[in-house]
């Protein structure tokens, strides 16, 4: 059965008066969830390149097209052999 205006309007405050009684601790380890990046998270910390040349070089051999960092055609690739 559907809500009402006021009923649906009701329930947003209330959803909003639960995340606002929340402490910013608790507010920021619920914004962001950490997904492991194969290539970018398993090696150091810090990388660097001369031109965008070279950094997408890189991108195409070492990281997964499902993270969008490799070249249409790899990605599109990707999608073929899926199939």
């Amino acid at each position: 059965m559907p809500r009402s205006k006021s009923s649906e309007r009701a329930a947003r405050f209330a959803d909003f008066e639960y995340s606002f009684s929340r402490t910013v601790e608790q507010r920021l380890d619920h914004a962001f969830i950490h997904t492991f990046r194969p290539g970018f998270d398993d090696g150091p910390p810090m990388r660097s390149w001369t031109t965008m040349n070279e950094y997408r070089r890189w991108c195409e051999e070492n990281l997964e097209p499902w993270l969008g960092y490799c070249s249409p055609e790899k990605t599109r690739q990707m999608l073929r052999d899926f199939k």
